[in-house]
């Protein structure tokens, strides 16, 4: 995993498979779901990151 940087680097593939998983790993429990909005940076990782955090904080969990 040395020459992976960003996502661009893994085989589509792989990107196809995680995709399915998430999309469709909800399907048995009734009324829950999930959607995948796009695929973003290592940023928009941390940024999403921080946020959840600092709500985690606030709701004093």
């Amino acid at each position: 995993y040395d020459k992976i940087a960003t996502y661009h680097d893994l085989p589509q593939t792989l990107i196809d498979k995680t995709a399915h998983f998430f999309e469709h790993y909800k399907d048995l429990e009734k009324g829950k779901w999930t959607r995948i909005e796009g695929w973003y940076g290592i940023e928009k990782a941390r940024e999403l990151i921080e946020a959840a955090v600092k709500r985690g904080q606030a709701e004093g969990a």
